[in-house]
């Protein structure tokens, strides 16, 4: 697993730190997550989406939204399969600042994270 890109954003005092990896299987995948969850304990959220070859050769896609009123991981996973994005993984952490953002908003600004990391425009 290797850091590719990152990102930090910042919004009503909420803060967002956006990571791309790499990412050669499941144990990559859950080792970079509770990685994440070490190093950022007080964040209230981590988001995911990530496509990597399983041992048996299947492309295996996930997309998770940490709990968050949104659907911007599972866009994310779709575009991740329409462009053949393979072995890599983005994950989003925010700590909330205190002030609602907004599902439709907070949706756009996880989607735009994503998208920026890879390299895409939103």
């Amino acid at each position: 697993m290797k850091l590719l890109n990152q990102l930090f954003y910042e919004e009503k005092r909420s803060k967002f730190y956006a990571f791309l990896y790499q990412i050669e299987n499941e144990e990559d995948a859950k080792a970079i997550l509770a990685s994440l969850k070490e190093e950022h304990s007080k964040a209230r959220h981590i988001l995911r989406v990530l496509r990597y070859e399983n041992k048996f050769g299947a492309m295996v896609s996930e997309a998770s939204e940490d709990r968050e009123p949104i659907s911007s991981m599972k866009k994310a996973k779709t575009f991740f399969e329409r462009d053949d994005i393979r072995n890599q993984g983005v994950y989003i952490v925010r700590y909330y600042g205190g002030t609602q953002l907004g599902a439709s908003h907070l949706d756009h600004v996880y989607f735009s994270l994503a998208m920026k990391l890879l390299g895409k425009k939103d």
